[in-house]
């Protein structure tokens, strides 16, 4: 979730609203509201939600929901005789600009523009990793050509808030902004500059503007730059920009941008098409609607919806909702139109009285087992990053932020992580957690979900036999006729590593001594046995 802080009687004003109408509204749209003074507002936003991270874009949105304005919010957009040239930038590939006309600020518009920006930055940008926006007082550049190129960091400039030239190295060293993302795009040297075609800078993404360029309360004209690392992620920050500062008066012109793929005119302002179909939505939601009421409901949420045929919408998706991606992301904005509370769950009846599955019953006894044999059960994230796993994994597509970026494929790895942040505590720490990895799999997607049991023991002097006595006797337990073959992993010491072999044939887990230089890179100061268990292999369900 993400909170903006806004100034309430804008929304109220405009909507010609009740005060404590804002509350009840925002909650259809999955907001939660706290008041922060007599005059502003906490809002709460989902992360999946960018266009409703300004008050113009929440008052776009209400404005559908009281049926104020219906379907797509329509924007004038002009072409400007200014170019972005975008040469080779070997760090931050991708650079569009646009330009925004006619605004007026006051201290509470600038301040909400700029913490549109820093949300932006932190939800689509990844930290400003994968996007990064610069924007400027379009009257303070001189240029109608301007460059994204690379610059030396020994090049000067006057940066924000600064009173004199510095070098960009200085910036990076000795201004907060430098300090947190300066090392995000340097590279042989060298670092991305935003700047006009006389060699004045504007700004070095995605660390700092020059102070040339500044916003004030009375600037009237902006000039936007965005840079990444995604195309796409590039493309649908400016056209997020660009609309919602359309809905407080804004005038869109866009910018020629010069390139060695292709020259195009940026903003975007990208359009893209979905087929939804009205059984399809009543089968979601367990409701009864017509096509026609669909369509209608489609209008409140800001989109053109029309009638294809028989339960056949074509819906036009705009430039301010980028989070719609398939037909179930349409269903959950007709079911907010509709209002959740207006949603009645159907009662839903059981032919059959359910049973535990093999694999809930042996899971359950391993848990009694395991801390039976002296291990406390924890419990890590399904998601982590690409530094703590290795082979073949699951990317997400699209994170919420960068510590969390794939599937894990193992339990060993989130264990090892759990265990570093707690090698301070009383030895000795004996350890255990039941739980789901996504492993290859012959399904329609290639992968599938795999139960697995991982056993850790971290001492200041501790052996591989000390773990397998306890493995032994769990498995023993469970009746499981099993053995021990001599093995490698890329993680644990040869010669002190074996697999475990069920009835001599089929492996259904590892046990080995964690090795030194894979404790050393993690940072962890002791010793460590571990092992993991196929829990799968255990009921039968093969891997």
């Amino acid at each position: 979730m993400v909170t903006i802080v806004v100034y309430k009687w804008d929304i109220i004003n405009q909507l010609k609203i009740k005060e404590n109408e804002l509350e009840e509204l925002l909650f259809n749209l999955k907001s939660e509201v706290k008041p922060v003074d007599q005059d502003h507002v906490e809002i709460e936003i989902n992360n999946d939600r960018p266009d409703l991270l300004s008050s113009s874009g929440i008052i776009r949105a209400i404005k559908g929901l009281k049926k104020l304005e219906l379907g797509e919010a329509k924007y004038e957009v002009k072409k400007s005789e200014y170019t972005l040239s975008v040469e080779n930038v070997d760090t931050r590939p991708y650079a569009i600009a646009g330009i925004i006309r006619g605004i007026k600020f006051d201290e509470d518009s600038l301040k909400e523009l700029i913490q549109f920006q820093e949300k932006l930055h932190i939800t689509i940008g990844r930290k400003r990793k994968k996007v990064a926006i610069g924007i400027h007082d379009l009257d303070k550049i001189t240029s109608k050509n301007i460059v994204y190129k690379e610059i030396p960091l020994n090049y000067k400039f006057i940066p924000l808030n600064g009173n004199k030239e510095i070098t960009v190295k200085e910036v990076l060293e000795s201004t907060e902004q430098g300090k947190q993302y300066g090392n995000i795009s340097v590279k042989n040297g060298k670092t991305p500059a935003i700047m006009e075609d006389n060699g004045s800078v504007l700004s070095i993404p995605p660390v700092i503007n020059s102070e040339k360029t500044r916003i004030e309360l009375t600037t009237k004209n902006l000039f936007i730059d965005v840079t990444g690392t995604s195309l796409d992620a590039v493309i649908s920050t400016l056209d997020l920009l660009t609309t919602n500062l359309a809905e407080i008066g804004g005038k869109i012109e866009q910018v020629k941008v010069l390139s060695a793929q292709q020259d195009f005119w940026s903003p975007l302002l990208k359009h893209t098409t979905l087929r939804i179909y009205s059984d399809y939505v009543n089968k979601k939601l367990g409701i009864n609607l017509s096509t026609d009421q669909v369509v209608e409901y489609l209008r409140m949420a800001r989109f053109d919806a029309n009638v294809m045929g028989y339960n056949e919408i074509e819906v036009a998706i705009p430039p301010y909702r980028v989070d719609i991606i398939s037909q179930i992301d349409l269903v959950e904005d007709i079911a907010m139109m509709i209002g959740y509370q207006n949603l009645e769950p159907s009662t839903y009846k059981l032919s059959k009285i359910g049973n535990a599955s093999e694999k809930t019953l042996i899971s359950r006894k391993l848990r009694d087992l395991s801390i039976g044999a002296g291990f406390t059960e924890i419990f890590t994230f399904v998601l982590t990053n690409d530094r703590e796993i290795q082979g073949d994994y699951v990317k997400i597509l699209n994170p919420v932020t960068v510590d969390y970026t794939v599937i894990r494929n193992s339990l060993i790895p989130t264990t090892l992580y759990f265990l570093k942040q707690n090698q301070h505590s009383r030895m000795p720490i004996l350890v255990f957690e039941i739980g789901d990895v996504v492993i290859r799999g012959n399904t329609d997607t290639g992968y599938k979900n795999s139960t697995r049991a991982v056993y850790a023991i971290m001492d200041s002097k501790v052996s591989f036999e000390e773990l397998q006595a306890r493995i032994h006797q769990i498995l023993y337990n469970l009746k499981i006729n099993f053995s021990y073959r001599k093995s490698e992993h890329h993680l644990l010491i040869k010669g002190r590593t074996a697999e475990i072999i069920r009835d001599n044939s089929e492996v259904i887990g590892i046990i080995g001594e964690v090795h030194p230089e894979v404790l050393e890179k993690l940072g962890i100061e002791y010793p460590i046995v571990i092992s993991e268990i196929y829990v799968d292999k255990l009921s039968g369900d093969n891997e």
